[in-house]
């Protein structure tokens, strides 16, 4: 046992979203830097954020509501947490922990679908029981909540830390492309096209030019939900390549569970996994990322590789923070240096935060 005060960060749910452990793993490095001497451990979220679960009720009601009774000095909350439920997942626990003296930290925050009704209802409740440190990953976030809480910063997001906190596998395997679609169908892909024009999508990479065609029935179903795009996936009877160009394709799945494998290993050199350090390794090791999962693109960018993202999520806004306005039309590269120093200012707020207290 452990006699350093505790600090817990909510995290967990990797199988059916990997990417929450891409920002569960770099803010813990985070949390690691700006707590040196505490011992900062991973504790399972509200059971309120499984799929499917309407979360309008709050979490189920036999729950035993295990975060509020933590006896810890700091509790971390990171990622799009700013729905119109966070009250209704979270106040029954704030209010324990708030009494008990136990500060409240929001790393990463970011709203989920960015709309006037999330700014409403979680300013309603931020001023009520106001967090320690506000960080958000998006200047949409901050603009709308900055005043909630006296310390405040414009930050980045936690998953852009993860190169500080693994270091992946090196891979024996031929130069390859990551395509990663799990909601959304992957395109047609044709390189060197001459009638670009009738394409979706046009860019220049890796010395190609590349011209892409969106499937529609399956953009369709895709665009109608989570479930209907299982439907999309299900009537598509392409044949999609093992290799484009002189490129190897490798074809990861972010969602785990529920497992439908029929869809994970629908496609050639498909791979997935319930934790994340197996995706690190593929999108450190990738020539290109193209994906409809924002943290693939986060992943692949941190560790020095080109993404493009392809879906119309607001979630996104956290790469306009770092002026990836273009990653929706095209490949970018995210400049290591600029990187870097954003990083060490977020690390500089947060220990001067913490300082402060």
């Amino acid at each position: 046992m452990t006699n350093k005060p505790r600090v817990a960060l909510v995290s967990g749910f990797w199988g059916q979203n990997i990417g929450n452990a891409f920002f569960n793993v770099g803010g813990k490095k985070i949390l690691q830097e700006i707590f040196p001497e505490h011992d900062v451990d991973y504790i399972q979220d509200q059971p309120g954020y499984r799929t499917f679960h309407n979360q309008s009720k709050g979490n189920p009601k036999k729950d035993i509501g295990l975060l509020k009774y933590l006896d810890v000095k700091y509790i971390v909350l990171q990622g799009p947490m700013l729905t119109v439920n966070f009250r209704n997942l979270w106040e029954d626990t704030f209010k324990h922990l708030k009494r008990r003296g136990v500060k409240i930290i929001l790393l990463s925050a970011a709203m989920f679908k960015h709309n006037q009704a999330e700014v409403q209802a979680n300013r309603e409740f931020l001023k009520q029981y106001p967090p320690e440190i506000l960080c958000t990953r998006d200047k949409q976030t901050y603009d709308a909540f900055k005043d909630c809480c006296e310390k405040s910063y414009n930050g980045i997001d936690s998953a852009f830390f993860v190169t500080n906190a693994y270091e992946p596998f090196v891979l024996d395997i031929k130069p390859y492309i990551t395509l990663n679609f799990d909601r959304f169908p992957e395109p047609d892909i044709h390189l060197n096209n001459p009638n670009s024009s009738t394409f979706d999508y046009s860019f220049e990479a890796l010395n190609y030019k590349w011209s892409l065609k969106i499937p529609k029935i399956q953009n369709w179903f895709s665009k109608k939900g989570k479930w209907q795009a299982y439907i999309g996936h299900l009537l598509d009877i392409r044949k999609l390549p093992e290799q484009i160009g002189e490129y190897l394709v490798i074809r990861p799945e972010h969602r785990f569970n529920p497992h439908i494998t029929w869809k994970v290993y629908k496609h050639p050199n498909a791979i997935a996994s319930d934790e994340p350090f197996t995706y690190f390794t593929v999108y450190a090791n990738t020539t290109l990322t193209l994906s409809d999962r924002v943290h693939a693109c986060v992943a692949t960018l941190a560790y020095g590789k080109p993404a493009m993202l392809f879906t119309p999520s607001p979630r996104s806004y956290l790469f306009d923070r770092l002026g990836l306005t273009d990653i929706r039309k095209k490949p970018v590269l995210l400049n290591k240096d600029y990187l870097e120093e954003e990083k060490k200012k977020q690390l500089e707020f947060l220990k001067h935060a913490v300082a402060s207290r």
